[in-house]
């Protein structure tokens, strides 16, 4: 039971192992196969079926024919159908007449269904359909008819007619034999001046007429069309798989010439593109993403390549000025202020430090951002409380009573930080921060009086190490990662971080919109 059970799981690895192409090809040609067979069975037995029904239309026909015939005392029948069998058995259980090989049967009395009622008023009943199995040929004159290994004599050119058709009534019956078969009984009644052998006591005779539908009247029908199935319906499918392997081959190309493309695509060659086929099917689409995905490939190890190089700029400054201060101090420990020195080493120290956090930040995965409840609204009023405090000019117009968002209070605090971080370092007198909602998103626009950027700098200056002004960014101690990571924090909380110059007062406004916490209350809120 397990080896059979296993069987057709290693049939279907075996089939997963075969090339697309030769699986199509498989698939097409057993399908053909079955449904080719299917078709030719069908006409097979319905070819048998028709050439049977109309032999019973014949066996019908014939059977009123010799049974009008019988009642008239003619003998022999005559019979229109040569060779068809027949028997005649009256009341006696006497054989009167046999022709067409049924003479030859054994035992065919016994097995013959029961005649018929005989009609009341008329010579000839109406046929009645049966069946009957016919049993073995009598081979008591065996060596008449067969040669010495069993088979048939063929017909020889000295036979009388006689004879011949003695041959042919018991090859006749060997065709017979064994076979079950439509019959029709036709009840006979001839007059007395009529009758050879009486039955009835008035010297009439009464008797049953059998004419047997012989079955191998199909087989000959059916005959011409064997050899043209059987030899058509594989040859069908061997040519739809053919046809289906051609087929598949051709539509593959393109894959393999996609193939090829990208195979031959390394880091060096990011620019190449795969062929794109003029057929709008799935091969265009899968060609059409793949370039989509180099684009996006290149983009993004272009954009890599600058952050690494951008990034060992960057910390190759702070690392040096702190190298340069400790040398300073062990060369020359007589000639150096020892708290001067160590706090210019603690600022690079600090600055290296800022410069490796924003770095790990934007660094890591874009995974989804928590899903705390946070108030927007009173996370703006402290920073900004907090920025007065210490001098800053920054402050706070509009603002709603509460503004929930969803997601993590530490990187919010962290976004909104960089924007006024950036707003005061750009700003000549003034930073004005508002909140608005529509109770579906909230929005908060930040705008400082400093210049004005222009409109090719909107999104330039969200990416990394991105300085407009690059004295004033070092002087300030300003990374270049400031706003990269608000933006980056915007998006991973599914809101958006821009750039404009289109307030009605001069300056750059950066408007940040995240969507709103729905209909949930503000209790709670970090």
């Amino acid at each position: 039971m397990t080896a059979r059970r296993h069987r057709p799981l290693r049939a279907a690895a075996l089939l997963r192992a075969l090339p697309g192409q030769v699986r199509i090809a498989f698939v097409a040609g057993v399908t053909a196969f079955v449904l080719c067979g299917s078709g030719a069975w069908w006409l097979f037995q319905h070819v048998r079926a028709d050439v049977y029904a109309r032999t019973e239309e014949r066996a019908f026909g014939l059977s009123l024919q010799l049974a009008a015939q019988a009642a008239t005392g003619k003998q022999p029948l005559s019979d229109p159908l040569l060779g068809w069998p027949l028997i005649e058995i009256d009341r006696a259980g006497r054989v009167t007449v046999a022709a067409g090989g049924a003479q030859d049967l054994a035992d065919l009395p016994k097995l013959l269904p029961p005649p018929p009622a005989p009609p009341p008023h008329r010579a000839t009943g109406s046929p009645e359909r049966g069946t009957v199995h016919v049993g073995a040929v009598d081979e008591r004159e065996h060596e008449r008819f067969h040669r010495s290994d069993g088979t048939l004599k063929p017909p020889a050119d000295a036979d009388t007619r006689a004879e011949e058709d003695a041959r042919t009534a018991h090859q006749n019956a060997h065709a017979l034999a064994h076979h079950t078969m439509t019959v029709f009984a036709t009840t006979v009644h001839t007059p007395a001046h009529a009758c050879r052998l009486p039955t009835e006591p008035d010297g009439s005779c009464r008797s049953t007429l059998y004419v047997l539908v012989p079955s191998y009247i199909t087989e000959q029908a059916g005959a011409p069309l064997r050899v043209p199935l059987l030899v058509g319906v594989p040859l069908a499918a061997l040519l739809v798989a053919a046809l289906a392997w051609a087929a598949a081959r051709r539509s593959l190309r393109p894959v393999e010439a996609i193939r090829r493309e990208v195979a031959e695509i390394t880091d060096t060659s990011l620019d190449r593109r795969v062929p794109v086929p003029d057929a709008r099917d799935p091969v265009r689409r899968l060609a059409l993403t793949t370039n989509i995905t180099l684009d996006r490939l290149e983009t993004a190890v272009e954009r890599q390549r600058r952050f690494v190089a951008d990034a060992s700029h960057e910390l190759r400054s702070p690392v040096a000025a702190l190298r340069y201060e400790l040398e300073t101090a062990l060369a020359h420990p007589d000639t150096i202020n020892p708290h001067e020195a160590l706090r210019d080493a603690l600022a690079a120290t600090h600055r290296l430090h800022t410069l490796t956090d924003d770095l790990l930040l934007l660094a890591r995965p874009d995974h989804p951002a928590a899903h705390s409840l946070v108030d927007l609204a009173g996370l703006a009023s402290e920073l900004v409380h907090e920025y007065q405090h210490r001098g800053h000019p920054v402050s706070l117009g509009n603002k709603p009573d509460q503004a929930p968002v969803r997601g993590d209070g530490a990187q919010l605090h962290r976004l909104l930080r960089n924007l006024l971080d950036n707003a005061v370092r750009h700003a000549h007198t003034a930073v004005v921060l508002d909140v608005t909602t529509d109770g579906r998103t909230h929005t908060l626009t930040l705008h400082n009086d400093g210049p004005p950027l222009p409109p090719d700098e909107y999104e330039h200056i969200f990416e990394r190490f991105t300085r407009l002004d690059e004295a004033r960014a070092r002087d300030t101690g300003g990374s270049g990662l400031g706003l990269a990571i608000a933006r980056d924090i915007a998006e991973r909380h599914h809101g958006t971080l821009t750039a404009h110059s289109d307030h009605p007062h001069p300056g750059t406004t950066f408007t940040l919109t995240l969507p709103g916490a729905g209909g949930a209350a503000a209790e709670g809120c970090l």
